[in-house]
């Protein structure tokens, strides 16, 4: 069955939590995400789901000319099936088609992270020291 890519609405809140925990140190709060999805203006999420599960998804905020990729997750269970690939793929087609820059932080020690958005042509231009906690420095990588 095909993977449908959409917009996260509320009832998404739990599922993508649970993809949270299994795949952050610090998940988002049930409240952080509903928040994302139902108020904020500059935020969005879009989810990837198979037979109606929801088994990916990739937040962002639209800043003027840019994208700031906040998160990127997929299921346990579904990882290595290049869900998230095709995530990050429609996200970069929207950007190209409205001549959007994207951004974003990532983990120097997350090898399959930064070896997926080398592919997509995003490039190491600074590192954040202990970004995510001593020692846990983070690229910061642009695709123009």
């Amino acid at each position: 069955m095909p993977i449908e890519i959409r917009k996260a609405f509320e009832d998404d809140v739990n599922a993508i939590f649970n993809i949270d925990k299994f795949s952050f140190d610090l998940p988002w709060s049930k409240k952080s995400i509903r928040m994302l999805i139902v108020e904020d203006k500059l935020a969005e999420i879009l989810i990837a789901a198979l037979d109606g599960k929801v088994t990916s998804y990739i937040s962002y905020m639209k800043i003027f000319d840019e994208i700031h990729i906040q998160n990127v997750a997929t299921a346990p269970e579904y990882r290595g099936r290049g869900i998230g690939s095709k995530l990050l793929k429609h996200l970069i087609s929207y950007a190209d088609d409205n001549n959007l820059k994207i951004t974003l932080e990532v983990n120097t020690k997350n090898t399959r992270a930064l070896s997926l958005y080398k592919k997509y042509g995003f490039k190491a231009v600074s590192i954040r020291k202990d970004y995510y906690g001593i020692d846990k420095d983070a690229f910061i990588m642009w695709r123009d």
